[in-house]
């Protein structure tokens, strides 16, 4: 007999490799035998190579996010904010062409026996919309057959639920929670590199399809050091200064 699986899912990361070592960390104390990321793995940060280096050298298995797609010039940057704008720009000089192949092999969603990963909202994942609300939840449910989907994109951990037999979804924020039978989720993983839920700490999500728990722990690190390489990079510094709030 196989043994269980315990699955560790990350948010965006966007190129913050101080973040991603810190929750690494976690992954490895928890004893996750499959990582796995919702995408936007460049952007903002100052690390884009070395954060593609370490998500392959991890084989962290990743879908591709809105700014992954800006970099490799399949959307339209002039859609991003000014402060994304520059950083787009800053990183499609940075990246090695090694980097930007693997990018380039990012699906949009990958689909598991045991769960559904995508970055934004489904049906539609190449247009990175945005599931906060019931009907993108709906329509991302009905989307995929299994009983849970990851998702990212917002920067804020949360969860949808569809309860068997009821008419309305419901939502939570709990961080330890089960997957009961009769109960289909998406869970939002939040953003180890740029979270916006005023908690500058590194989140990471557990999952064991087995016992159903979903755990969300998050992790202190560096973030200093990524303020002081963002400076020297040149890009914004709102970009670093934010890290500090969780904004």
């Amino acid at each position: 007999m196989s043994s269980p699986r315990l699955l560790a899912f990350l948010g965006d990361l966007h190129a913050n490799v101080s973040a991603l070592e810190a929750v690494l960390s976690l992954v490895d104390l928890e004893g996750a035998t499959e990582i796995y990321c919702v995408g936007d793995l460049v952007g903002y940060g100052p690390r884009p190579n070395e954060i593609i280096d370490l998500v392959q050298d991890r084989q962290i298995q990743s879908v591709a996010g809105n700014h992954d797609w800006a970099v490799l010039k399949k959307l339209d940057a002039n859609t991003f904010n000014p402060y994304a704008q520059e950083a787009i720009h800053w990183t499609q000089k940075i990246l090695n062409k090694q980097n930007l192949e693997f990018l380039d092999s990012l699906p949009l969603r990958l689909d598991d026996p045991d769960f559904c990963l995508f970055h934004g909202a489904l049906p539609n994942p190449e247009e990175f919309d945005y599931l906060q609300s019931f009907p993108a939840a709906r329509s991302s449910f009905s989307s995929f057959e299994v009983a849970i989907g990851f998702c990212g994109h917002t920067h804020v951990p949360m969860n949808f639920l569809e309860k068997e037999g009821a008419t309305d979804l419901e939502w939570h924020f709990e961080t330890d929670w089960r997957l009961d039978p009769g109960l289909r989720a998406i869970v939002n993983v939040g953003s180890p590199g740029q979270p916006r839920d005023e908690n500058p700490q590194a989140p990471v999500v557990f999952f064991s399809p087995q016992s159903g728990r979903v755990k969300l722990i998050r992790t202190p690190y560096n973030i200093a050091e990524e303020q002081k390489r963002i400076r020297k990079a040149g890009l914004p510094a709102i970009l670093g200064d934010r890290l500090k709030h969780g904004i």
